[in-house]
């Protein structure tokens, strides 16, 4: 006779499903053959075991309803981040019901984790079952296809139109202006996030906002969108998410204090010009500590995220080593993908691929493992292949 589980323990079904929230970033990682991937199996295997038992059934099934998660009649409760990013990952696959039965095995379970992690339609197996449906795409703007609009009301000609232009000057000014200047950046990340909301696929775009030359400027806006997607993928919504937003859009705010010459020399910086980019962490907080309506996670990410995910030094320096807030992580991850797909003053674009394999290169030191792994899958869906880059630095 099975025991109710304490008030707040995960129940048996929770577990499975961070178990496979788990699996799916795993296998976006690492090889089906590799040993990571490999322990993270057993797990799924002895959840679904242990799920199925307490449920006296042979199965689990579960049924993607609108925003709900719901097994065997009962809604459950999809508060927590890996119910959520449970959700997005089998309704991006176009997956309405899965059935695991408990006498899955190991080839089943990678082969079900393939798909959902890399891309493609997850197929039935003996002992897991996929129900499919198929959805009409609205009629948006598929992000990161290389432009392809919606006419004059898709989400990236409504933000260039009527946002950006203003949005640059805007940031520019920041220096001097801070309570005008944020208000009218605060109104870029709304729409920005109106843009991901109507967007058909979560892929994550650099966007054709490149057109202008203002790099930190243009920089800033991508980090933002490839940050706010991060969010949006694990349920962070509404006031949260924008916060979120408008930190990444000021991460480098206090690069307008660094020398135009420092900022845009070529080649590896050292010595002097290298503390004084250093220092445009600091210099960032600094500044928007003199912001009064600014949210305080603005500051935080713009101090932290250069900090490394594991706590050990990199700069700046803080008082106790500890690991830098979610938003930070986030937009660590983005500033590193955009700053090597994008041309900068000093340095060429390297490839999409290229750029994923610099991330999971840092994965455990600068970066989550977990985080990652659902940014990889999140760039790949339905993404074009690129040729990789010869060995190099970005």
């Amino acid at each position: 006779m099975s025991t109710a589980p304490a008030p707040g323990a995960l129940t048996a079904v929770d577990r499975l499903v961070v178990s496979l929230v788990a699996g799916i970033n795993m296998r976006a990682l690492y090889g089906a053959d590799h040993p990571a991937l490999a322990s993270h199996v057993e797990r799924i295997l002895e959840a679904v075991a242990t799920a199925s038992r307490e449920m006296g059934k042979d199965s689990v099934t579960f049924l993607v309803v609108g925003q709900d998660l719901v097994v065997e009649s009962k809604p459950l409760r999809t508060g927590s981040l890996y119910h959520q990013q449970f959700i997005r990952a089998l309704t991006r696959r176009s997956v309405e019901r899965l059935t695991i039965g408990r006498d899955v095995d190991t080839e089943e379970c990678v082969r079900f984790l393939t798909p959902m992690a890399l891309g493609g339609a997850p197929v039935s197996t003996r002992h897991i079952v996929v129900g499919r449906v198929e959805l009409l795409a609205p009629g948006g703007l598929a992000l990161g296809r290389g432009g392809g609009g919606a006419g004059d009301d898709s989400p990236i000609e409504l933000l260039t139109a009527h946002s950006v232009d203003g949005a640059r000057e805007a940031f520019t000014e920041f220096r001097t202006d801070r309570r005008g200047g944020l208000v009218r950046l605060e109104q870029v990340v709304w729409s920005l996030m109106e843009a991901l909301q109507r967007a058909t696929r979560e892929i994550l775009p650099l966007a054709p906002l490149k057109t202008h030359d203002d790099y930190t400027f243009v920089h800033s806006v991508n980090v933002s969108l490839l940050t706010l997607a991060q969010a949006r993928s694990f349920g962070i919504e509404g006031a949260r998410l924008h916060a979120i937003g408008l930190a990444a859009f000021l991460h480098d705010i206090g690069k307008l204090k660094i020398p135009l010459e420092v900022l845009n020399k070529p080649g590896k910086l050292e010595g002097e010009d290298w503390r004084i980019m250093m220092s445009h962490a600091q210099e960032g907080a600094t500044h928007l500590c003199g912001v009064e309506a600014v949210h305080p996670l603005a500051i935080l990410v713009a101090y932290e995220h250069h900090m490394r995910y594991d706590g050990q030094p990199n700069y700046p320096v803080p008082r106790v080593h500890r690991r830098p807030t979610l938003a930070s992580q986030l937009t660590s991850i983005s500033d590193v993908y955009d700053a090597i797909c994008t041309t900068r003053p000093y340095a060429k674009a390297r490839s999409r691929e290229f750029a994923l394999t610099v991330l999971t290169g840092r994965v455990g030191t600068f970066h989550s493992p977990a985080l990652v792994a659902n940014f990889v899958r999140m760039v790949r869906v339905d993404a074009p292949s690129a040729p990789s880059d010869p060995p190099g630095g970005a």
